[in-house]
């Protein structure tokens, strides 16, 4: 294996995270582990410098943290501290004076409904938890077991006291009729603002970019056969001081649709390839997505950090005339910005990629 210092791009290992629901078979396959059944394992956190929140149910001090795939296997929040120009690159000033990505990528699989929950904003999460992130997260699926649904936003708003007491009583029924079904299939992008009460339904397989955090607060105690103590539930506060996150307005299915889902805009196209940004700039504070689809080959601009998912082809990854092999889900890559330029070459057959960026850098204190 070449020294680190050539590699053009940084091969990301799976990075399995405890979550109380279950899911996982359809994500290990995709990432080249195939067989292997459902389990309390159905994320993989990407080029992740964020902790999870597991409390007993912790798989060490360390959980959610990406390492380095080299020799010295080192923690990737160190090495961004330590090679700072080289990951983010002459674009991203802000981010290295700062030392963060401020955003958190994972691929997840469900194989059951998720909790309903909803996560804090910044000035809850400051005032509250002594965090200076909240938790606004964007949803890209990638595919379904069948016929899938999310449940976003309250169809028939609660009263605040109402849906305390189903919290509080445990009235999961109840819960259910305050929402309706909204059916997603491949290609969807729902961008889910902080406060606004959802659960992903069973059979998805998606992307979720997110704030940098692990904040949520659970309505529902038992998922899966766990049950979660109610400090795991409610962030280690209170239920009537997690009752000021939810958005209790009542949004249609057509509002919905309007509202949160993302319209994919087209930034280049030739008879090769198109590239589509999927996430509006009213969001590009919190994350930003590209999709490259097509049939020969392709390039883009570097300078920047970015993560390439390969969801579908092969090809050659070429930078500074130095290449490396790439096909989809077996190998997620992490672009430094040091780098000024990829080119996607010899590909086999047609291909999609993903390039997920960092956000733009916002002086407001959402970031850490």
């Amino acid at each position: 294996m070449p020294s680190f210092e050539l590699l053009p791009a940084l091969p990301l290992d799976l990075n399995p995270v405890w979550r109380s629901y279950r899911g996982g078979s359809v994500l290990r396959a995709f990432r080249g582990q195939p067989g292997t059944g459902d389990d309390h394992f159905p994320e993989d956190w990407l080029a992740s410098t964020v902790l999870a929140r597991n409390g007993e149910h912790s798989q060490g001090v360390m959980e959610g943290l990406s390492r380095i795939s080299d020799a010295n296997s080192n923690l990737l929040i160190e090495s961004l501290k330590q090679r700072p120009g080289f990951w983010f690159g002459p674009g991203q000033r802000a981010h290295q004076d700062s030392l963060t990505l401020g955003v958190l990528w994972k691929l997840l699989d469900s194989a059951v409904r998720l909790q309903f929950q909803a996560h804090p904003d910044a000035r809850f999460a400051r005032r509250h938890l002594n965090s200076p992130a909240g938790k606004t997260e964007c949803w890209y699926i990638l595919g379904t077991r069948g016929e899938a649904y999310v449940y976003l936003g309250f169809q028939h708003s609660p009263s605040r006291e109402a849906w305390a007491r189903m919290i509080r009583e445990q009235r999961v029924e109840e819960m259910l009729a305050c929402f309706e079904k909204i059916r997603v299939q491949p290609g969807d992008c729902y961008v889910v603002p902080a406060g606004t009460p959802h659960a992903i339904g069973a059979g998805i397989f998606m992307m979720e970019l997110m704030e940098p955090t692990d904040w949520v607060v659970r309505c529902e105690t038992t998922n899966a056969g766990v049950t979660l103590p109610p400090e795991a539930c409610f962030m280690g506060l209170d239920l009537e001081t997690c009752m000021e996150v939810f958005d209790y307005r009542a949004y249609s299915v057509a509002k919905v649709r309007r509202t949160f889902q993302q319209s994919p805009r087209e930034l280049v196209c030739t008879n090769d390839y198109c590239e589509e940004e999927l996430i509006g700039p009213t969001y590009h504070e919190y994350f930003r997505l590209h999709r490259l689809r097509g049939h020969g080959d392709a390039s883009w601009p570097g300078g920047e950090l970015m993560l390439l998912i390969v969801i579908t082809g092969e090809a050659n990854l070429l930078c500074g005339g130095q290449g490396q092999p790439v096909r989809a889900g077996q190998t997620l890559l992490l672009l430094p910005g040091a780098a000024q330029s990829w080119n996607w070459t010899q590909p086999s057959g047609d291909w999609e990629i993903l390039l997920a960026k960092l956000p733009v850098f916002q002086s407001s204190s959402h970031h850490s």
